[in-house]
């Protein structure tokens, strides 16, 4: 049994467009921001960020920027799962991307 599955919970990193090709088919990509925060041996706060490169394709694409904008520090959740490119990048291939709704 095999498993390619992904949730991230982050913030926009840059503002993206949404992208229509001349076939209809359409196309997001952006940079999405997630922080770890945690403690070090010596009782620290650190915070580590990581950057992932997020694509999203027609349908996931046109929900996650129904005006055709995602702006920068958005807060989204990502699902979906990872592909490497033969150029070594691994990319978060989303099928869904929504607000981040949960209660702090």
């Amino acid at each position: 049994m095999y498993l390619n599955d992904v949730k991230l919970i982050g913030k926009v990193y840059d503002g993206v467009q949404l992208k229509t090709l001349a076939n209809g088919d359409a196309f997001l990509t952006f940079a999405l921001v997630t922080t770890e925060s945690f403690k070090n041996r010596d009782g620290e706060p650190v915070a580590r960020k990581e950057i992932h490169r997020v694509t999203a394709f027609n349908k996931a694409a046109k929900e996650a920027a129904p005006d055709g904008m995602l702006f920068a520090g958005t807060e989204v959740l990502v699902e979906g799962f990872l592909r490497s490119r033969e150029s070594g990048v691994t990319e978060v291939i989303a099928r869904r991307i929504s607000p981040d709704r949960r209660e702090d």
